[in-house]
């Protein structure tokens, strides 16, 4: 027996070299570690191995049960073998690690697989008009006050503010707008304020003194601040069942500091696209809007998060363009070639535009998993492509709902990118959220 065991050993080494080395090993090894799968969904892994030495692997299911005829009790998937491969089907959402071993006890390949519940929403493409007011005072530039004798005074700056700092509080006070920071700073006078402000993760507390400005006869600090933004953009979905929604497809940013704005509070309304401004080489377009306020949408705006805005709505939201909510679809469908996007181009009205996706990159995480061509002969003579207000615009594959605009390409307006679905649902708020910021 013990003289057998380097026979065998030196068999089972040489099988698995010619499986690295072999094509068919090296697919088997290329397999992804992590896949996702919607529930009724079937993935086929097929490994195509010679006859002889297909009957030598064995693809398990961890957990209780070990067999590949039997799933485990509750297992989200089950796993059937056939000529080529083996058929994994997704059963009920849930998450589960699956190992194709050889001679039954050697682990070759481990994959680990998510499988997620069919979701259906009602698609965006309605012109959304964008108010929101930020947690704090956000510093946007310096304004010198200057004496009677003619110096530049810099109160702020000079003691260690910079611009992108969140002034949250003075002298204990909480600020919530512009009109509340210089009412507390007119009213210390030259006594020492305490400035409570906020710089990226950190939390800091600067001593300033105000200098009287001869010109306006009250006391100030030497700082250009805003306390929020106001925009068009464009709706990605609604949920009916929660009343939830997501638009934009990327993270409201200051247009001074470009840092990503905190919500304090704000809110969507409906707007009304009046003049599109095309877009060209190195001079990106345009959507103008006005707010409509008569409009049928309105909702609150709880979180500017890395791939849009996510809010609730005070009212049910519906598509003239679909009369049912769509499926949604996920990076792993996503395919290369026709799609559409909806959009306004004129008043209210979306309409549909035709697309292409030519390229897919379903393991970015970025917001950049698709880039698309606009394609649509209309759409081109009215933008000349993707234009401002068009992020969020969803994108419709196969009647699904696969992502929305995000970005275009600044030296060719017919292209951008699309952001899939998966991650703009992986960032809405829960209740739970909610309710801590409130507290």
């Amino acid at each position: 027996m013990k003289q057998t065991r380097p026979v065998i050993g030196i068999i089972i080494s040489l099988l698995f070299l010619l499986l690295c080395f072999s094509s068919q090993g090296r697919i088997i090894l290329s397999l992804p570690d992590n896949q996702k799968m919607v529930v009724g969904e079937k993935n086929i892994i097929d490994i195509n191995l010679p006859r002889q030495l297909e009957t030598q692997f064995e693809m398990k299911i961890l957990g209780p049960s070990q067999s590949v005829l039997a799933a485990p009790q509750n297992s989200p998937v089950s796993i059937t073998r056939n000529d080529s491969g083996y058929e994994i089907s997704a059963l009920k959402p849930g998450k589960v690690d699956l190992q194709l071993k050889l001679l039954g006890y050697i682990p070759v390949k481990s994959i680990s697989i998510e499988t997620m519940a069919p979701r259906r929403v009602v698609p965006g493409g309605h012109s959304i008009g964008v108010l929101l007011q930020s947690k704090g005072i956000m510093v946007v530039g310096f304004a010198p006050v200057v004496s009677d004798s003619g110096e530049k005074i810099y109160p702020a700056r000079d003691n260690g503010v910079q611009i992108g700092d969140l002034i949250l509080e003075v002298n204990g006070q909480k600020v919530k707008s512009e009109t509340d920071l210089a009412q507390i700073v007119d009213a210390s006078q030259n006594k020492t304020m305490e400035i409570k402000i906020k710089r990226k993760e950190k939390y800091l507390t600067v001593p300033v003194i105000a200098h009287l400005c001869p010109e306006t006869q009250r006391y100030r600090i030497g700082l250009y601040v805003r306390d929020g933004v106001v925009g068009v953009g464009t709706l990605t979905f609604w949920d009916p069942e929660t009343n939830k929604y997501a638009a934009l497809g990327h993270i409201i940013l200051d247009a001074d500091t470009r840092q990503g704005i905190d919500v304090l509070k704000g809110k969507i309304v409906s707007a009304s696209i009046q003049t599109i401004k095309a877009g060209k080489p190195g001079k990106p377009g345009e959507k103008i809007g006005v707010f409509d306020n008569s409009g049928k949408i309105e909702g609150s705006i709880d979180k500017n998060g890395s791939f849009g805005i996510y809010g609730e709505t005070a009212v049910d939201i519906d598509n003239e363009l679909c009369s049912y909510s769509l499926e949604v679809g996920y990076a792993h469908q996503v395919k290369e070639g026709k799609a559409e996007i909806y959009t306004v181009v004129n008043g209210t009205d979306i309409e549909k535009f035709e697309i292409e996706i030519e390229k897919v990159y379903p393991e970015r995480k970025n917001g950049k998993g698709m880039v698309i061509k606009v394609t649509d002969p209309r759409l081109l003579s009215l933008t000349g492509g993707i234009i401002q207000g068009m992020s969020g615009s969803p994108i419709i594959q196969d009647s699904k709902i696969i992502g929305a605009v995000t970005h275009v390409f600044l030296n060719d307006p017919q292209h951008g990118y699309g952001i899939f679905m998966d991650q703009i649902l992986s960032e809405i708020p829960e209740q739970s959220e909610l309710q801590a910021d409130v507290s």
